[in-house]
């Protein structure tokens, strides 16, 4: 549970310095690291595909209405 927590943490800080260019290497090195760790997206947490969302409407790569 400790390395899920640490890698939460470390992307919620890197996804904060993100711009549209970055976001979207930050979010597939993540979703990447992710998948190799634990094996799959499905046990990824409601609250890192809320942060992808919003960082993606604030840096304006989707709207709103696809949320």
């Amino acid at each position: 549970m400790a390395k899920r927590d640490s890698l939460i943490k470390a992307f919620k800080e890197e996804v904060k310095r993100t711009n549209p260019m970055t976001f979207p290497i930050c979010v597939d090195s993540f979703t990447n690291l992710w998948q190799y760790e634990f094996g799959s997206l499905e046990d990824l947490p409601p609250e890192v595909e809320k942060l992808i969302a919003h960082r993606a409407i604030e840096l304006g790569l989707m709207d709103e209405d696809r949320f």
